[in-house]
């Protein structure tokens, strides 16, 4: 079961031996990650955009971490996309680098600062070969953490703890929401079209959840699809100069009748067209997840029916099998 976070953080009462566990979606756009405290059952959630940027001054707003220079303060989520070229999802190892920060702002929102957070993690990966092992090197062990004091604000001390990851354990990314699926399964196989902020990857998957076949398509996710409609001016009418973010922003955000569908359908026919090819005339069902789901028109473009929840899928997928996914960890 998950539930929405009413309040941006439980009680800490996590240990060495009394672990939280914790799902994370190192997303290209948003991060989205799903907490909860050894011996219960409830999950809560958090989502923040994807950016992290070096602090220029440090307040209560930043982390600061160890790094080969000393202890570093960063701006993360919110407060890092207000600075420009901080978007994890522009550049292929974006998630590696920032998997780190990513991630510590994530167990800050769900767990506080005020004591030591002990978690075993499961995050997902657009390849558990390639991106798995660099990953979790970022990520495993213990790392001291400190959430610097505001100058301007009297009294103001700094928060000092240690974050304890005592596992970590890759999961590919746009795969385990076939679970979602597979009452819905007709034939013998079904695509899973994984649309995310900068990729987008299409699995194709047994009746059994075996992979057949798998292909990430690079720059042709919901960014490059925002950046090329900027280009051709398709939101002319309705946005004036607009940035790609504030194409993704209006796109995703409200709810638009078919006009706007028809506008931007030829961005999203291009800017798909390889992942579309690679399906070819498989008449196999095609599933949609991922924040591209929430497109206009995206079902026609695709030919394929989106799923509920779509940029929650495969978290909320992996917290069903978590505790098989973890019996192996010590």
């Amino acid at each position: 079961m998950v539930s929405t976070l009413k309040v941006k953080q439980v009680k800490n009462c996590t240990s060495s031996t009394a672990k939280a566990l914790v799902l994370i979606d190192l997303g290209n756009g948003d991060v989205k990650a799903l907490g909860k405290m050894n011996g219960t059952d409830k999950f809560v959630r958090c989502r923040f955009p994807s950016h992290v940027a070096s602090a220029p001054n440090a307040n209560s707003d930043c982390l600061a971490v160890l790094t080969a220079a000393g202890l570093q303060p960063y701006l993360v989520g919110e407060s890092a996309a207000k600075v420009a070229c901080s978007r994890t999802g522009k550049s292929a190892d974006g998630k590696v680098k920032n998997a780190r920060l990513l991630l510590f702002h994530a167990l800050r929102q769900m767990f506080g600062t005020s004591e030591d957070i002990y978690a075993d993690v499961i995050f997902t990966s657009p390849s558990v070969k390639s991106y798995g092992p660099a990953i979790v090197s970022q990520i495993i062990g213990r790392h001291p953490v400190e959430v610097p004091a505001d100058a301007e604000v009297i009294g103001s001390k700094p928060q000092r703890f240690a974050i304890h990851i005592h596992s970590a354990t890759p999961q590919l990314e746009g795969y385990q929401a076939f679970a979602a699926v597979r009452s819905k399964l007709k034939g013998e196989s079904a695509y899973l079209i994984d649309i995310g902020n900068r990729t987008v990857l299409v699995t194709q998957v047994s009746a059994s959840g075996r992979i057949l076949n798998r292909r990430p398509f690079d720059e042709c996710g919901v960014y490059g699809i925002a950046d090329r409609i900027v280009s051709r001016e398709s939101l002319a009418a309705q946005l004036k100069t607009p940035r790609p973010q504030q194409v993704i922003d209006y796109l995703l955000d409200q709810k638009h009748d078919t006009n706007i569908s028809e506008q931007i359908a030829p961005d999203l026919s291009a800017s798909l067209a390889e992942a579309i090819a690679f399906i070819g005339d498989d008449r196999a069902q095609r599933f949609i997840l991922g924040g591209g789901a929430k497109l206009p028109g995206i079902e026609q473009i695709v030919g394929g029916k989106a799923l509920k929840h779509p940029q929650w899928a495969n978290l909320e997928a992996l917290a069903e099998v978590s505790d098989e996914l973890l019996k192996g960890v010590k």
